[in-house]
């Protein structure tokens, strides 16, 4: 139903609610006066024809009428898209849409009634576009991957940097372990940092071929393969932009790879989870999570599939007040498994209603069919919101800039010096040995 529909509709029962009291109210009146014996007289029509009918409606009408465009204004400046209050923020929110169909616009109103209610945000930003949107913000761009939350708790950070090395760079069993066997190692030298963990793994490898245990060697060959990417982000020069801590920006447009992004971003995610473990459970929402291009580092899965860490990080923040805006160009790359307790699922321009939020709606009503079958001639805005289906249009560009009152100062983070790589002297074998080398173990694994 439209807007001047219900308008209409309002104004028919409150003119009906008017007659039908101002009429009980003067037969009350004429009763109450014959069982007190006085005088009545024979009563006038309740209206005098057409005029003050006429005037009536007309008044009616504009009070009903302004009421709910008031109304219509109120939830549109204080709800997501008229539909999400901001106290919902804490459940989740899933958002997808094609590539410019106002999903950042969204994002960006989510940030501005998150700061309405004095609640900061921080935003995983993949492309870069989200500075020149929020003025006086503190961007950053680069920061330690590895240093742990807690020197003196480091057995803890080693296995989730573990679990979510193994998550972005693909590393197997073996790999794994022996990953965790070094950064336990590193973390018990109170250093932090790829270039020493690359050395570690060298020196691995030349003790493994020194002991002639070349499978060994092998498994760390392809950890030092994988993680030279790593090594390299930490020579490059980065500027920093702090600012007010309302809002922080984790830039990452500016990281090579496609794997360095998803890196930064579940460290970021675990880092917000020892942030809000430290201020307890809670059902405020104390923080808006804004995560960009979110099925790089919240990945989707099968019923059968375990979860992926930044799955689970994203599961326990909701205990603690941190709410996630999960965001995705493709509805089907979100994780569904999140998606069946959300605050509201949100589609942005497609003309038909996903089958993600398709499967949701346990029961429809007749209104809600003729709404589909009336809207799917063009993109609208699908919002599953507490059990309901509400359909909108698409959401308008976001114009304005976010001003947060804080000048900005630069923060130039200047490059790690090269180490230099020490050769490990790998003895030659003996002859009784030398039967089980393959061409590729007696070489430099390099």
């Amino acid at each position: 139903m439209s807007v001047w529909a219900r308008a209409a509709v309002i104004v028919v029962c409150v003119l009906l609610l008017f007659v039908v009291v101002h009429y009980g109210f003067t037969q009350f009146k004429v009763q109450m006066a014959r069982l007190r014996g006085e005088k009545v007289e024979e009563a006038k029509p309740a209206y005098q024809p057409p005029y003050q009918l006429i005037q009536m409606t007309a008044a009616v009408s504009i009070i009903s009428v302004t009421s709910l465009v008031f109304w219509r204004i109120y939830c549109e400046r204080t709800r997501l898209l008229g539909v999400v209050k901001p106290k919902d923020f804490n459940r989740h929110l899933l958002l997808f849409g094609p590539t410019g169909s106002g999903k950042t616009s969204t994002a960006l109103s989510a940030i501005e009634l998150s700061l309405r209610d004095e609640v900061g945000a921080v935003v995983i930003d993949w492309k870069g576009e989200y500075s020149n949107k929020i003025a006086g913000a503190t961007v950053i761009k680069k920061f330690n991957l590895l240093e742990p939350p807690d020197w003196s708790n480091v057995e803890l950070h080693a296995m989730v940097v573990t679990d979510i090395l193994r998550d972005v760079l693909e590393l197997t069993e073996p790999m794994s372990y022996a990953l965790y066997e070094e950064l336990s190692r590193m973390y018990e030298e109170r250093t932090a940092s790829f270039t020493r963990l690359l050395e570690l793994m060298k020196a691995r490898r030349g003790t493994m071929l020194a002991t002639r245990n070349y499978a060994e060697a092998r498994i760390a060959e392809g950890l030092i393969r994988r993680l030279l990417p790593l090594v390299l982000d930490e020579r490059r020069e980065a500027k920093n932009l702090r600012g007010s801590d309302k809002v922080v920006i984790y830039d990452l447009s500016e990281l090579p790879t496609h794997q360095l992004r998803a890196l930064y971003a579940e460290i970021v995610l675990w880092r917000l989870y020892n942030e809000a473990r430290a201020k307890g459970t809670t059902l405020q929402l104390r923080k808006m999570i804004v995560a960009e291009e979110s099925q790089n580092y919240v990945r989707p899965r099968r019923l059968e599939q375990p979860p992926s860490i930044g799955e689970r990080i994203v599961n326990e923040l909701r205990a603690y007040g941190y709410g996630c805006l999960l965001i995705s160009p493709d509805p089907y790359q979100l994780p569904l498994h999140v998606s069946r307790d959300v605050a509201a699922v949100i589609s942005i321009g497609y003309q038909a209603l996903p089958e993600v939020i398709l499967d949701m709606l346990t029961l429809y009503r007749y209104a809600d069919v003729k709404k589909l079958i009336k809207t799917a001639s063009r993109p609208r805005t699908y919002i599953y919101h507490n059990g309901r289906l509400h359909i909108r249009g698409l959401p308008k560009p976001y114009l304005r800039v976010i001003d947060l009152g804080a000048e900005q100062a630069e923060e130039v983070i200047k490059p790690d010096e090269p180490v230099e790589e020490a050769e490990a002297e790998v003895p030659e074998p003996s002859d009784g040995a030398r039967h089980h080398l393959t061409p590729r173990s007696r070489v430099p694994l390099a």
